[in-house]
Protein backbone atom coordinates (compact mmCIF):
# COMPACT_ATOMS: atom_id res chain seq x y z
CA UNK A 1 0.00 0.00 0.00
CA UNK A 2 1.35 3.35 -0.54
CA UNK A 3 2.33 6.03 1.86
CA UNK A 4 1.70 9.41 2.43
CA UNK A 5 2.75 11.44 -0.88
CA UNK A 6 3.10 8.38 -3.00
CA UNK A 7 2.00 7.67 -6.11
CA UNK A 8 -1.24 5.81 -5.38
CA UNK A 9 -4.81 5.75 -6.79
CA UNK A 10 -6.32 8.45 -6.97
CA UNK A 11 -10.30 7.69 -6.68
CA UNK A 12 -13.10 9.01 -9.09
CA UNK A 13 -16.08 10.92 -7.65
CA UNK A 14 -20.21 9.41 -8.23
CA UNK A 15 -20.42 8.33 -11.17
CA UNK A 16 -18.89 11.11 -13.53
CA UNK A 17 -15.67 9.35 -13.47
CA UNK A 18 -13.69 12.75 -12.30
CA UNK A 19 -10.40 12.56 -10.26
CA UNK A 20 -12.11 13.14 -6.45
CA UNK A 21 -10.58 16.13 -4.77
CA UNK A 22 -8.61 14.54 -1.40
CA UNK A 23 -8.60 17.20 1.12
CA UNK A 24 -5.97 15.56 3.42
CA UNK A 25 -2.18 15.49 4.36
CA UNK A 26 -2.47 12.05 3.02
CA UNK A 27 -3.42 11.32 -0.92
CA UNK A 28 -4.15 7.87 -0.77
CA UNK A 29 -7.81 6.69 -0.29
CA UNK A 30 -7.95 2.84 0.78
CA UNK A 31 -9.78 0.82 -1.47
CA UNK A 32 -12.43 -1.28 0.04
CA UNK A 33 -14.41 -4.71 -1.18
CA UNK A 34 -17.35 -4.93 1.01
CA UNK A 35 -19.22 -8.36 1.17
CA UNK A 36 -22.55 -9.89 2.53
CA UNK A 37 -23.67 -12.99 2.63
CA UNK A 38 -27.09 -12.61 0.68
CA UNK A 39 -27.81 -10.39 -2.43
CA UNK A 40 -30.48 -8.34 -0.42
CA UNK A 41 -27.99 -7.99 2.40
CA UNK A 42 -25.70 -6.02 -0.32
CA UNK A 43 -28.27 -4.25 -1.55
CA UNK A 44 -29.44 -2.43 2.15
CA UNK A 45 -25.65 -1.62 2.57
CA UNK A 46 -25.93 -0.03 -1.15
CA UNK A 47 -28.91 2.13 -0.43
CA UNK A 48 -27.89 3.18 3.17
CA UNK A 49 -24.56 4.60 1.31
CA UNK A 50 -26.01 6.01 -1.99
CA UNK A 51 -28.43 7.84 0.78
CA UNK A 52 -26.33 8.77 3.54
CA UNK A 53 -23.28 9.05 1.34
CA UNK A 54 -19.33 8.70 3.72
CA UNK A 55 -17.13 10.60 5.80
CA UNK A 56 -13.56 11.18 5.69
CA UNK A 57 -11.13 11.19 8.44
CA UNK A 58 -12.25 14.91 8.77
CA UNK A 59 -15.92 14.28 9.00
CA UNK A 60 -16.38 15.24 5.39
CA UNK A 61 -19.16 14.14 3.15
CA UNK A 62 -17.96 12.54 -0.41
CA UNK A 63 -19.04 10.47 -2.39
CA UNK A 64 -16.59 7.94 -3.46
CA UNK A 65 -16.71 5.44 -7.27
CA UNK A 66 -19.03 2.74 -5.91
CA UNK A 67 -20.28 -0.49 -7.87
CA UNK A 68 -22.34 -3.25 -6.91
CA UNK A 69 -21.29 -6.79 -8.90
CA UNK A 70 -23.24 -9.85 -8.79
CA UNK A 71 -26.54 -10.87 -9.92
CA UNK A 72 -29.92 -9.56 -8.92
CA UNK A 73 -29.69 -6.27 -8.20
CA UNK A 74 -32.56 -4.51 -6.30
CA UNK A 75 -34.31 -1.50 -8.78
CA UNK A 76 -32.80 0.76 -6.06
CA UNK A 77 -29.76 0.97 -6.52
CA UNK A 78 -29.57 0.27 -10.19
CA UNK A 79 -27.21 3.25 -10.68
CA UNK A 80 -24.20 1.60 -9.13
CA UNK A 81 -24.87 -1.85 -10.47
CA UNK A 82 -22.50 -3.62 -12.88
CA UNK A 83 -25.08 -4.33 -15.62
CA UNK A 84 -25.97 -1.37 -15.82
CA UNK A 85 -22.91 0.73 -15.20
CA UNK A 86 -21.59 -1.56 -18.83
CA UNK A 87 -24.88 -0.64 -20.80
CA UNK A 88 -24.18 3.58 -20.35
CA UNK A 89 -20.46 2.61 -21.48
CA UNK A 90 -21.88 0.66 -24.58
CA UNK A 91 -24.74 2.86 -25.26
CA UNK A 92 -22.01 5.93 -24.52
CA UNK A 93 -20.01 4.12 -27.38
CA UNK A 94 -21.93 2.87 -30.01
CA UNK A 95 -21.33 6.33 -32.08
CA UNK A 96 -17.56 6.00 -31.43
CA UNK A 97 -17.46 2.23 -32.28
CA UNK A 98 -18.81 2.54 -35.17
CA UNK A 99 -15.76 4.76 -36.39
CA UNK A 100 -13.47 2.94 -35.16
CA UNK A 101 -15.07 -0.07 -36.93
CA UNK A 102 -14.58 1.85 -40.07
CA UNK A 103 -10.43 2.66 -39.73
CA UNK A 104 -10.12 -1.02 -38.80
CA UNK A 105 -9.70 0.20 -34.55
CA UNK A 106 -10.18 -2.04 -31.75
CA UNK A 107 -13.59 -2.31 -30.47
CA UNK A 108 -13.76 -3.08 -26.35
CA UNK A 109 -15.84 -5.46 -25.42
CA UNK A 110 -17.84 -6.45 -22.16
CA UNK A 111 -15.05 -8.11 -20.22
CA UNK A 112 -12.58 -5.65 -20.94
CA UNK A 113 -15.17 -2.44 -19.96
CA UNK A 114 -16.28 -4.72 -16.57
CA UNK A 115 -12.63 -4.85 -15.96
CA UNK A 116 -12.39 -1.26 -16.08
CA UNK A 117 -15.40 -0.14 -13.80
CA UNK A 118 -13.31 -2.40 -11.35
CA UNK A 119 -10.46 -1.08 -11.51
CA UNK A 120 -12.00 2.93 -11.18
CA UNK A 121 -14.20 1.84 -8.22
CA UNK A 122 -12.67 2.85 -4.55
CA UNK A 123 -15.72 0.48 -2.97
CA UNK A 124 -17.04 -2.75 -4.72
CA UNK A 125 -19.91 -4.54 -2.98
CA UNK A 126 -20.42 -8.38 -3.96
CA UNK A 127 -21.90 -11.53 -2.28
CA UNK A 128 -19.14 -13.67 -0.59
CA UNK A 129 -19.80 -16.13 -3.05
CA UNK A 130 -19.07 -13.98 -6.21
CA UNK A 131 -16.50 -12.44 -4.64
CA UNK A 132 -14.48 -15.75 -5.58
CA UNK A 133 -15.56 -14.66 -9.39
CA UNK A 134 -12.87 -14.77 -12.01
CA UNK A 135 -13.38 -11.05 -13.16
CA UNK A 136 -11.94 -9.75 -9.44
CA UNK A 137 -8.64 -12.31 -11.15
CA UNK A 138 -8.46 -9.56 -13.50
CA UNK A 139 -8.13 -6.32 -11.35
CA UNK A 140 -4.56 -4.64 -11.88
CA UNK A 141 -4.76 -3.50 -8.04
CA UNK A 142 -6.18 -5.41 -4.96
CA UNK A 143 -7.92 -4.26 -2.20
CA UNK A 144 -6.43 -2.48 1.07
CA UNK A 145 -9.58 -3.32 3.32
CA UNK A 146 -11.92 -6.34 3.02
CA UNK A 147 -15.29 -5.83 5.46
CA UNK A 148 -17.97 -8.68 6.10
CA UNK A 149 -21.10 -7.86 7.29
CA UNK A 150 -23.35 -10.36 9.13
CA UNK A 151 -19.98 -12.50 9.01
CA UNK A 152 -22.06 -14.54 11.58
CA UNK A 153 -24.87 -15.42 8.95
CA UNK A 154 -21.77 -16.14 6.91
CA UNK A 155 -20.83 -19.33 8.52
CA UNK A 156 -23.83 -19.84 9.98
CA UNK A 157 -26.21 -18.32 12.63
CA UNK A 158 -28.49 -20.56 14.51
CA UNK A 159 -31.26 -18.46 15.07
CA UNK A 160 -31.45 -17.52 11.58
CA UNK A 161 -31.21 -18.99 8.59
CA UNK A 162 -29.42 -21.67 7.82
CA UNK A 163 -27.11 -22.62 4.38
CA UNK A 164 -29.51 -24.56 1.87
CA UNK A 165 -29.08 -27.63 1.83
CA UNK A 166 -30.58 -29.82 -1.04
CA UNK A 167 -29.46 -33.21 -0.85
CA UNK A 168 -30.61 -35.34 2.25
CA UNK A 169 -27.73 -37.20 1.72
CA UNK A 170 -25.74 -34.18 2.62
CA UNK A 171 -28.18 -33.31 5.21
CA UNK A 172 -27.86 -36.68 6.74
CA UNK A 173 -23.68 -36.10 7.17
CA UNK A 174 -23.77 -32.83 8.79
CA UNK A 175 -23.32 -30.99 5.93
CA UNK A 176 -26.55 -28.53 6.96
CA UNK A 177 -24.64 -27.58 10.36
CA UNK A 178 -22.98 -24.71 9.78
CA UNK A 179 -19.29 -23.64 11.14
CA UNK A 180 -20.65 -21.23 13.92
CA UNK A 181 -23.01 -24.01 15.39
CA UNK A 182 -19.81 -27.01 15.43
CA UNK A 183 -17.99 -23.99 16.90
CA UNK A 184 -20.88 -23.28 19.81
CA UNK A 185 -21.13 -27.13 20.61
CA UNK A 186 -17.10 -27.67 21.11
CA UNK A 187 -17.81 -25.07 23.68
CA UNK A 188 -16.04 -22.05 22.34
CA UNK A 189 -17.30 -19.34 23.89
CA UNK A 190 -19.63 -16.98 22.11
CA UNK A 191 -20.21 -13.35 22.29
CA UNK A 192 -23.57 -12.41 21.90
CA UNK A 193 -24.24 -8.59 20.58
CA UNK A 194 -27.51 -7.86 22.71
CA UNK A 195 -28.72 -4.19 21.79
CA UNK A 196 -30.84 -4.09 19.06
CA UNK A 197 -31.46 -0.87 17.33
CA UNK A 198 -33.62 -1.29 15.00
CA UNK A 199 -37.28 -2.51 16.18
CA UNK A 200 -40.05 -1.47 18.02
CA UNK A 201 -40.00 -3.10 21.58
CA UNK A 202 -43.52 -4.64 20.93
CA UNK A 203 -41.82 -6.28 17.64
CA UNK A 204 -38.74 -7.26 20.01
CA UNK A 205 -40.85 -8.62 22.86
CA UNK A 206 -41.44 -11.76 20.93
CA UNK A 207 -38.35 -12.94 19.27
CA UNK A 208 -36.57 -12.07 22.65
CA UNK A 209 -38.31 -14.06 24.47
CA UNK A 210 -38.59 -17.29 22.56
CA UNK A 211 -35.62 -17.33 20.47
CA UNK A 212 -33.02 -15.16 22.80
CA UNK A 213 -33.86 -16.11 26.71
CA UNK A 214 -35.07 -12.93 27.06
CA UNK A 215 -31.71 -11.21 26.47
CA UNK A 216 -32.16 -8.80 23.70
CA UNK A 217 -32.17 -4.78 24.96
CA UNK A 218 -33.51 -1.64 23.36
CA UNK A 219 -31.16 0.77 22.09
CA UNK A 220 -31.37 4.37 23.26
CA UNK A 221 -34.96 6.27 21.73
CA UNK A 222 -35.44 2.94 19.85
CA UNK A 223 -39.52 3.24 20.82
CA UNK A 224 -39.41 6.90 19.79
CA UNK A 225 -38.00 6.58 16.72
CA UNK A 226 -39.98 3.84 15.89
CA UNK A 227 -43.13 5.03 16.09
CA UNK A 228 -45.54 6.20 13.15
CA UNK A 229 -48.53 7.80 12.50
CA UNK A 230 -50.28 5.04 11.78
CA UNK A 231 -49.82 3.71 14.96
CA UNK A 232 -53.17 5.60 15.90
CA UNK A 233 -55.01 2.39 15.21
CA UNK A 234 -54.28 -0.62 16.80
CA UNK A 235 -54.32 -2.63 13.97
CA UNK A 236 -51.63 -1.20 12.49
CA UNK A 237 -49.83 -1.00 15.83
CA UNK A 238 -46.13 -2.24 16.02
CA UNK A 239 -47.36 -6.26 16.60
CA UNK A 240 -50.35 -7.44 14.90
CA UNK A 241 -51.88 -11.27 14.19
CA UNK A 242 -54.88 -11.22 11.86
CA UNK A 243 -56.47 -14.72 11.95
CA UNK A 244 -58.01 -15.46 8.60
CA UNK A 245 -59.81 -18.44 10.01
CA UNK A 246 -61.88 -18.78 6.85
CA UNK A 247 -58.93 -19.05 4.52
CA UNK A 248 -57.83 -22.32 2.36
CA UNK A 249 -54.22 -23.49 1.37
CA UNK A 250 -54.15 -24.84 -1.77
CA UNK A 251 -51.41 -27.01 -4.16
CA UNK A 252 -51.05 -26.07 -7.47
CA UNK A 253 -50.56 -29.34 -9.51
CA UNK A 254 -46.89 -31.01 -9.31
CA UNK A 255 -45.79 -27.94 -7.17
CA UNK A 256 -44.54 -28.91 -3.88
CA UNK A 257 -44.92 -25.37 -3.18
CA UNK A 258 -48.43 -23.85 -1.53
CA UNK A 259 -50.58 -20.68 -1.87
CA UNK A 260 -53.55 -19.39 0.21
CA UNK A 261 -56.04 -17.09 -2.09
CA UNK A 262 -57.67 -15.85 0.82
CA UNK A 263 -54.49 -14.44 2.30
CA UNK A 264 -53.24 -12.97 -0.70
CA UNK A 265 -57.14 -11.21 -0.62
CA UNK A 266 -56.31 -9.96 2.64
CA UNK A 267 -52.90 -8.70 2.51
CA UNK A 268 -54.12 -6.16 -0.51
CA UNK A 269 -56.81 -5.10 1.79
CA UNK A 270 -53.83 -4.09 4.23
CA UNK A 271 -52.10 -2.57 1.74
CA UNK A 272 -54.87 -0.90 -0.18
CA UNK A 273 -55.84 0.79 3.61
CA UNK A 274 -52.52 1.70 4.54
CA UNK A 275 -51.55 3.21 1.50
CA UNK A 276 -54.54 5.53 1.35
CA UNK A 277 -54.14 6.93 4.59
CA UNK A 278 -50.94 6.76 4.32
CA UNK A 279 -48.83 7.68 1.20
CA UNK A 280 -45.45 8.18 2.49
CA UNK A 281 -45.85 4.14 2.28
CA UNK A 282 -46.26 3.70 -1.35
CA UNK A 283 -42.58 2.81 -1.76
CA UNK A 284 -40.72 -0.08 -1.85
CA UNK A 285 -38.18 1.29 0.79
CA UNK A 286 -41.07 1.53 2.97
CA UNK A 287 -43.27 -1.56 2.89
CA UNK A 288 -42.37 -5.64 2.27
CA UNK A 289 -44.57 -8.60 1.79
CA UNK A 290 -43.07 -11.76 2.95
CA UNK A 291 -44.31 -15.22 2.56
CA UNK A 292 -41.92 -18.71 3.12
CA UNK A 293 -43.34 -19.80 0.00
CA UNK A 294 -42.38 -19.33 -3.42
CA UNK A 295 -45.79 -19.61 -4.85
CA UNK A 296 -47.31 -17.10 -2.72
CA UNK A 297 -44.81 -15.30 -3.71
CA UNK A 298 -45.65 -15.22 -7.19
CA UNK A 299 -49.54 -15.13 -6.06
CA UNK A 300 -48.95 -11.85 -4.47
CA UNK A 301 -46.50 -10.03 -7.26
CA UNK A 302 -49.51 -11.37 -9.83
CA UNK A 303 -52.14 -9.47 -7.91
CA UNK A 304 -49.99 -6.38 -7.70
CA UNK A 305 -49.02 -5.79 -11.29
CA UNK A 306 -52.49 -6.46 -11.97
CA UNK A 307 -54.05 -4.02 -9.82
CA UNK A 308 -50.47 -1.36 -9.84
CA UNK A 309 -49.14 -1.71 -13.58
CA UNK A 310 -45.70 -2.32 -14.20
CA UNK A 311 -44.46 -0.17 -11.60
CA UNK A 312 -45.83 -1.86 -9.07
CA UNK A 313 -42.29 -3.46 -8.37
CA UNK A 314 -41.39 0.02 -7.08
CA UNK A 315 -44.64 0.62 -4.65
CA UNK A 316 -44.05 -2.78 -2.80
CA UNK A 317 -41.24 -5.05 -2.17
CA UNK A 318 -42.41 -8.77 -2.65
CA UNK A 319 -40.28 -11.44 -1.89
CA UNK A 320 -39.64 -14.81 0.09
CA UNK A 321 -38.41 -15.13 3.91
CA UNK A 322 -35.17 -16.00 2.41
CA UNK A 323 -34.94 -13.07 0.13
CA UNK A 324 -35.65 -10.73 3.30
CA UNK A 325 -33.20 -11.81 5.26
CA UNK A 326 -30.16 -8.86 6.17
CA UNK A 327 -33.18 -6.12 5.02
CA UNK A 328 -35.62 -4.61 7.16
CA UNK A 329 -38.54 -2.28 6.26
CA UNK A 330 -40.80 0.32 7.99
CA UNK A 331 -43.77 -2.04 7.63
CA UNK A 332 -43.77 -5.75 6.73
CA UNK A 333 -46.94 -7.65 6.16
CA UNK A 334 -46.34 -11.57 6.72
CA UNK A 335 -48.34 -14.03 4.79
CA UNK A 336 -47.91 -17.63 6.61
CA UNK A 337 -49.73 -19.32 3.77
CA UNK A 338 -50.80 -22.21 5.59
CA UNK A 339 -54.21 -23.17 6.11
CA UNK A 340 -55.86 -26.45 6.99
CA UNK A 341 -58.02 -28.78 9.48
CA UNK A 342 -55.80 -31.65 10.05
CA UNK A 343 -52.54 -31.35 8.24
CA UNK A 344 -49.21 -30.01 9.20
CA UNK A 345 -47.52 -26.25 8.47
CA UNK A 346 -44.18 -27.70 6.51
CA UNK A 347 -41.73 -25.59 7.01
CA UNK A 348 -43.58 -23.01 8.36
CA UNK A 349 -42.29 -24.74 11.31
CA UNK A 350 -39.03 -23.34 11.26
CA UNK A 351 -38.32 -21.30 13.84
CA UNK A 352 -35.33 -19.60 11.88
CA UNK A 353 -37.57 -19.22 9.40
CA UNK A 354 -40.21 -17.53 11.82
CA UNK A 355 -37.20 -15.43 13.36
CA UNK A 356 -36.11 -13.81 10.32
CA UNK A 357 -39.62 -13.21 8.92
CA UNK A 358 -40.81 -11.26 11.92
CA UNK A 359 -38.05 -9.34 12.81
CA UNK A 360 -37.67 -7.67 9.36
CA UNK A 361 -39.86 -4.55 10.30
CA UNK A 362 -38.66 -1.37 12.01
CA UNK A 363 -42.31 -0.14 13.24
CA UNK A 364 -44.92 -2.87 11.91
CA UNK A 365 -45.28 -6.44 11.59
CA UNK A 366 -48.20 -7.57 10.50
CA UNK A 367 -48.73 -11.04 10.73
CA UNK A 368 -51.53 -13.01 8.75
CA UNK A 369 -51.95 -16.40 8.81
CA UNK A 370 -54.77 -19.26 10.51
CA UNK A 371 -54.21 -19.15 14.21
CA UNK A 372 -56.26 -22.90 14.09
CA UNK A 373 -53.68 -24.13 11.88
CA UNK A 374 -50.36 -22.57 13.14
CA UNK A 375 -51.51 -23.31 16.94
CA UNK A 376 -50.18 -26.95 15.90
CA UNK A 377 -46.52 -25.83 16.25
CA UNK A 378 -45.44 -24.79 19.97
CA UNK A 379 -43.86 -21.77 18.76
CA UNK A 380 -46.33 -20.46 16.95
CA UNK A 381 -48.59 -21.21 19.46
CA UNK A 382 -46.67 -19.03 21.45
CA UNK A 383 -46.87 -15.97 18.66
CA UNK A 384 -50.73 -16.12 18.46
CA UNK A 385 -50.67 -16.29 22.77
CA UNK A 386 -48.69 -13.13 22.47
CA UNK A 387 -50.90 -11.25 20.54
CA UNK A 388 -54.07 -12.23 22.46
CA UNK A 389 -52.29 -11.43 25.53
CA UNK A 390 -51.41 -7.65 24.25
CA UNK A 391 -54.84 -7.21 22.86
CA UNK A 392 -53.26 -7.48 18.85
CA UNK A 393 -55.40 -10.42 18.14
CA UNK A 394 -58.22 -10.17 15.10
CA UNK A 395 -60.35 -12.57 13.91
CA UNK A 396 -61.06 -11.85 10.27
CA UNK A 397 -64.43 -13.16 8.35
CA UNK A 398 -65.22 -12.49 4.26
CA UNK A 399 -65.58 -10.18 2.71
CA UNK A 400 -61.98 -8.55 3.90
CA UNK A 401 -62.12 -5.03 2.79
CA UNK A 402 -65.26 -4.79 5.11
CA UNK A 403 -62.97 -5.37 8.41
CA UNK A 404 -61.32 -1.98 7.35
CA UNK A 405 -64.29 0.23 6.89
CA UNK A 406 -64.57 3.34 8.36
CA UNK A 407 -66.91 2.11 11.28
CA UNK A 408 -64.05 -0.12 12.77
CA UNK A 409 -61.58 1.87 12.36
CA UNK A 410 -62.98 4.52 14.29
CA UNK A 411 -63.56 1.33 17.17
CA UNK A 412 -59.75 0.01 16.26
CA UNK A 413 -58.43 4.12 17.22
CA UNK A 414 -55.79 4.35 19.59
CA UNK A 415 -57.03 6.96 22.91
CA UNK A 416 -56.21 10.24 21.81
CA UNK A 417 -53.48 10.72 24.72
CA UNK A 418 -52.05 7.42 23.63
CA UNK A 419 -51.90 8.22 19.82
CA UNK A 420 -47.94 8.63 18.78
CA UNK A 421 -46.83 11.66 16.71
CA UNK A 422 -46.01 11.16 13.45
CA UNK A 423 -45.44 13.06 10.03
CA UNK A 424 -48.38 14.28 8.13
CA UNK A 425 -49.05 11.11 6.59
CA UNK A 426 -52.65 11.05 6.71
CA UNK A 427 -54.27 12.38 4.10
CA UNK A 428 -56.25 10.13 1.64
CA UNK A 429 -55.49 9.30 -1.74
CA UNK A 430 -57.48 6.86 -4.31
CA UNK A 431 -55.78 3.80 -4.52
CA UNK A 432 -58.39 1.46 -6.05
CA UNK A 433 -58.06 -2.61 -5.90
CA UNK A 434 -59.61 -4.59 -9.25
CA UNK A 435 -61.99 -7.00 -8.28
CA UNK A 436 -60.54 -9.59 -10.52
CA UNK A 437 -57.07 -8.98 -9.27
CA UNK A 438 -58.61 -12.43 -6.14
CA UNK A 439 -59.04 -14.64 -8.60
CA UNK A 440 -56.62 -17.60 -7.86
CA UNK A 441 -53.43 -18.00 -10.18
CA UNK A 442 -52.71 -20.54 -12.51
CA UNK A 443 -50.60 -23.20 -11.55
CA UNK A 444 -46.77 -23.03 -12.24
CA UNK A 445 -44.38 -25.87 -13.01
CA UNK A 446 -41.36 -24.77 -11.66
CA UNK A 447 -41.49 -24.21 -8.22
CA UNK A 448 -37.50 -23.27 -7.58
CA UNK A 449 -38.83 -20.15 -10.14
CA UNK A 450 -35.59 -17.37 -10.64
CA UNK A 451 -38.04 -14.54 -10.19
CA UNK A 452 -35.92 -11.41 -9.77
CA UNK A 453 -35.26 -10.81 -6.24
CA UNK A 454 -35.56 -14.15 -4.88
CA UNK A 455 -32.46 -14.79 -2.81
CA UNK A 456 -32.52 -18.45 -1.89
CA UNK A 457 -35.53 -19.89 -0.37
CA UNK A 458 -37.22 -22.94 -1.73
CA UNK A 459 -40.08 -25.25 -0.83
CA UNK A 460 -40.05 -28.96 0.78
CA UNK A 461 -43.18 -29.90 1.73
Amino acid sequence: MPIDGDDGFFPTSGNELKPEVVNSSRKYRVRVLVCAPSNSALDEIVLRILNTGIRDENDRAYSPKIVRIGLKAHHSVQAVSMDYLVEQRLSGMDSQAGDRQKQGGPVKDKDSIRASILDEAVIVFSTLSFSASPVFTKLNRGFDVVIIDEAAQAVGDPVQLPATVISPIAGKFGYCVSLFERFQRAGYPVQMLKTQYRMHPEIRNFPSREFYEEALEDGPDVEEQTKRSWHEYRCFGPFCFFDIHEGKESQPSGSGSWQNVDEVEFVLAIYHKLVSRYPALKSSSRLAIISPYRHQVKLLRQKFRETFGVESDKVVDINTVDGFQGREKDVAIFSCVRSSKDKGIGFVADYRRMNVGITRARSSVLVVGSASTLRRDARWQNLVECAEQSNALYKVSKPYNEFFSQENLKLMEVEAHDKPEGPPEDMDIDVPIAAEAFQAAPPEENDWGGDAGDDGGYDED
